[in-house]
């Protein structure tokens, strides 16, 4: 029969590579563990793992079987979660995670309409790289992430909304040389974590490898106001940093990429107003 626990188990296993590790992670002795996995095993009709000494690896059943086993451990955690919200009175809660272009650019006008519309939820922030944010999403940390989507839209286990494209731009400090002509080739770039597709979309000038690497958009104007960095950065979060710093726009196109922002989660979440209507802020923020 399956079981939550078996199902735990399974996943342990598979992660783990070995029973006893597995075992270890779930708190239970390895004669337990054993009998759970022959027991689960038993029930679908199939070996799940092929065994190599302690060695666990998986079977192609073990293989198709593993994500509905991942996903009923999920959707486990979100009852529980939603439970104890409910519980609690604090099922307004929404978890973001924010890109950072978004932190910087959307997030405060976004969170202003949130609120200004009545809303009483409460909202946490995490910012950083959108994989990572993604990722953690998957995981059930996050209920929302609002980042560069890339490549994610074709996947089914997750739902997205494009927000509008964004182009790049450049700048850099006053004074600096490549205003009076020296070739932008012998300065190193300052961006946040680069999206993977700047591998098929290089920068117009034959740039090198980013000198400077941060998630805070702030951090790197600050540091390319005081050195020969050139700044990349998304349009609308440039020209928020254009009116916040003392830093000169370089004009032609940067690159053919565009940053392709996207409300994100996950496809089997729990429907949520409050994520509705802090989705409708971000689409209404230009």
């Amino acid at each position: 029969m399956l079981t939550l626990r078996n199902a735990r188990l399974f996943i342990a296993c598979a992660d783990s590579g070995t029973l006893t590790a597995a075992a270890g992670v779930l708190n239970v002795s390895q004669p337990a563990a054993t009998k759970s996995l022959a027991q689960l095993e038993g029930a679908l009709g199939g070996t799940l793992f092929e065994r190599s000494g302690r060695r666990l690896t998986l079977t192609a059943l073990g293989e198709a079987l593993l994500p509905r086993a991942r996903a009923l451990v999920q959707q486990a955690r979100d009852m529980e979660a939603e439970a104890r919200r409910w519980r609690s009175g604090d099922d307004g809660l929404i978890r973001l995670g924010a890109g950072p272009a978004v932190a910087f650019s959307l997030l405060p006008d976004a969170v202003k309409r949130f609120y200004g519309s009545g809303n009483a939820a409460r909202l946490t922030v995490r910012s950083g790289a959108a994989g990572e944010l993604i990722e953690r999403l998957r995981r059930g940390e996050l209920d929302l992430v609002v980042a560069d989507r890339g490549d994610d839209e074709a996947d089914p286990g997750l739902a997205t909304r494009a927000l509008p494209d964004q182009s790049l731009a450049a700048a850099v400090r006053p004074g600096h040389p490549a205003l009076a002509g020296a070739p932008l080739e012998d300065f190193r770039i300052a961006t946040a974590t680069p999206p993977e597709r700047l591998r098929q979309f290089p920068l117009g000038w034959n740039a090198g490898a980013p000198g400077i690497v941060c998630d805070d958009y702030g951090v790197l104007a600050r540091a390319c106001a005081v050195s020969d960095h050139i700044l990349i950065a998304p349009a609308p979060v440039m020209a928020r940093i254009l009116a916040e710093h003392a830093l000169v726009p370089l004009s032609g196109e940067v690159s053919a990429l565009v940053v392709r922002p996207a409300l994100i989660w996950r496809a089997d979440a729990p429907a949520s107003a409050a994520r509705e209507a802090l989705c409708a802020c971000f689409e209404g923020v230009t």
